[in-house]
């Protein structure tokens, strides 16, 4: 009766005051007069909630959307509404091309058809949990998660900062940090096998384009966009270095819905700050690259372009224009199929990873090799630029084999020249037998020399 007639007896309250009661099933209500319609009746909000402080929370929320004229836009429009909105409005100008592309992705797929058709009050961390939650389950990776609510993070920061909202509910949700995968080492080999470095090395020297460019991937490090944006000016062969000042890559063209329309190939500035570096040639790319400069200058002779000129692509088209990644790597596709190096599953960008596993297995500083990478974190260094294969754990063995070549177990396995089972157990146990004896000696006579102590004292 209490709650009923607090309900009945309630006192007028000016707009978008609210109040808040306990039904008789336990739940609890919140109402705000949001004011009048054309009618002049009053218009009202009512919220649910199971605890008094969650319909406290939301009818705050209301009430400070009301106060800033900010309730109708919430009220009248969806998360996909306005979620899009800002995307093309805000995200678009903050970012790369390529960068955007990735967060419209995104949103379309994952974003939108689970909770696009929410309103933005609506939205718990409970939903958003449950969507990150989904997206693992499909199997996604956990870095394409971590993307997904990292934009959600910054979609809901954008409503709280503009009242919108007033907290932000991906604040409280969880993802796992690390990745759980089942290691393949086969699979997670992205360099030249050590076995077919040499071989591919020959091949290489039929081909007259291919062999400088694959061999300053291989011995300089460069991405593929670095070597395709290099200009002879760059190389220094009295220093003996290549400067990364610029790369190639594929910008997306995009309509005023966010699709993609086109794609176009330029050049721009490096993958980031770190990636603008110079980095140490040896001998075999500075002979390839005198080689393909003198021949250059051939062609240059025969044609109306400067191949050679300091501003001109190293690896440029004969009309002097840049080459395309796409392009580029079809002629390298049919080079591998050609001398049947596709065995070795060699793909384009494992020139690059071979060179950063050429001095790991040289024991070089991580640290340095981060450097010649253009790398901003050592960890992206050592975790991904460091393939594993069976000869790191053949070397790590013979470290082993050699630290304990006097080994007493090698021993005795050195003096059985048969396959006598019996005769090694038998061996094993008494060399324990011996162990354990040695142990009791040394007990008896630490003891002896504490008693002497003792008595000393």
């Amino acid at each position: 009766m209490a709650s009923k007639k607090t309900y009945k007896t309630k006192t007028r309250r000016a707009n978008n005051e609210g109040s808040i009661f306990q039904r008789k099933d336990g739940l609890w209500t919140g109402s705000i007069t949001l004011g009048y319609d054309d009618n002049g009746k009053i218009k009202r909000k009512v919220v649910y909630g199971k605890t008094r402080l969650e319909v406290a929370n939301k009818v705050a929320e209301i009430t400070n959307r009301i106060s800033n004229d900010n309730y109708d836009l919430v009220s009248n429009n969806s998360l996909s509404t306005l979620m899009k909105e800002w995307l093309l409005v805000f995200k678009k100008t903050q970012v790369t091309a390529r960068t955007f592309e990735n967060n419209f992705r995104h949103f379309n797929l994952y974003i939108e058809p689970k909770i696009g058709g929410m309103k933005l009050d609506e939205i718990t961390s409970i939903t958003i949990q449950k969507l990150l939650n989904e997206m693992l389950e499909q199997k996604l990776s956990l870095d394409y998660v971590k993307k997904t609510k990292f934009l959600l993070r910054q979609f809901f920061e954008y409503a709280v900062d503009n009242k919108l909202l007033v907290v932000n509910p991906v604040d409280r949700t969880k993802v796992r940090s690390n990745e759980r995968k089942i290691y393949d080492g086969q699979k997670e080999y992205k360099a030249i096998p050590i076995e077919a470095r040499e071989e591919f090395i020959e091949c290489l020297n039929n081909n007259d384009f291919l062999k400088p460019l694959c061999l300053t991937m291989m011995f300089a490090g460069l991405r593929s966009g670095e070597v395709l944006a290099l200009q002879w000016q760059d190389i220094d062969f009295e220093n003996k270095t290549i400067s990364i000042e610029r790369g190639l890559t594929i910008e997306p063209k995009f309509n005023s819905e966010g699709k993609v329309i086109k794609r176009v190939t330029i050049i721009s500035d490096t993958k980031t700050a770190c990636s603008k570096r110079v980095v140490p040639m040896p001998d075999i790319l500075i002979n390839a690259l005198n080689d393909y400069k003198l021949r250059q200058a051939e062609i240059s002779k025969k044609s109306k372009v400067n191949l050679i000129d300091k501003h001109c692509f190293v690896f440029a088209n004969d009309d002097g224009t840049f080459r395309t990644y796409s392009g580029t790597q079809k002629i390298f596709d049919r080079f591998l199929k050609k001398y049947n190096l596709t065995q070795y599953n060699i793909h384009f960008h494992g020139l690059r990873h071979t060179y950063s596993n050429m001095l790991f297995e040289a024991d070089q500083n991580p640290k340095v090799i981060q450097n010649l990478l253009g790398h901003k974190d050592v960890k992206t260094t050592i975790s991904t630029y460091n393939s594993v294969d069976k000869s790191y754990f053949e070397k790590a063995t013979n470290v082993l084999n050699e630290q304990f070549k006097e080994n007493d177990n090698k021993k005795i396995v050195e003096q059985i020249k048969d396959d006598d089972i019996d005769k090694i157990i038998e061996m094993l146990q008494k060399r324990k037998q011996q162990e354990l004896e040695q142990q009791e000696e040394y007990e008896r006579e630490q003891k002896k020399k504490k008693k002497q102590s003792d008595m000393e004292m």
